[in-house]
């Protein structure tokens, strides 16, 4: 039961699958050639361009400096394969989670950061600290209860 169910799933699968390439080629034939049509750009498509990309890390806040409204954190940067650091500054439109204010952000914190890059200038948009877990307390220990006593054997019967 379990192979017919199993074979009837993966006829299905070419099936529809082999449908969907048929309607694709043939809407392809009645289309015009893509060089044959102008697009203009429109204008959430230019100010998509001009907005600097968002770009978000996860790292160990390494310096605080509340004057300036920095940060430096480390953090593993995957496309490279190695630690970096990165200076971050922060302003008024700058959203913080688990802190009130730059202040609030110690050494050692672990933070998840969103911020843009801009005129070699990296303005974060949201700095979320990572509470710190506080130990739990001591478990009081169970009293030990004393093993039961076996049942005595029953004697085998011949």
């Amino acid at each position: 039961m379990k192979r017919c169910i199993l074979a009837m799933v993966i006829i299905g699968f070419f099936a529809v699958q082999g449908y969907c390439q048929d309607n694709q080629s043939s809407a392809n034939q009645n289309t015009t050639p893509a060089a044959a049509v102008a697009v203009a750009p429109t204008p959430a498509t230019t100010e998509k361009a001009s907005q600097p990309q968002e770009i978000s890390i996860y790292g160990e806040v390494k310096t605080v400096n509340p004057s300036a409204g920095s940060i430096t954190v480390q953090y593993y940067d995957y496309d490279s394969d190695e630690e970096k650091s990165i200076d971050i500054v922060t302003d008024a439109g700058t959203k913080m989670e688990n802190a009130a204010t730059i202040n609030d952000i110690k050494q050692g914190n672990w933070a998840d950061i969103i911020y843009t890059s801009a005129d070699g200038k990296n303005t974060a948009k949201s700095i979320i600290v990572e509470k710190e877990e506080e130990a739990p307390a001591e478990m009081p220990k169970a009293e030990e209860k004393p093993a039961a006593e076996k049942p005595a054997a029953m004697p085998q019967q011949q």
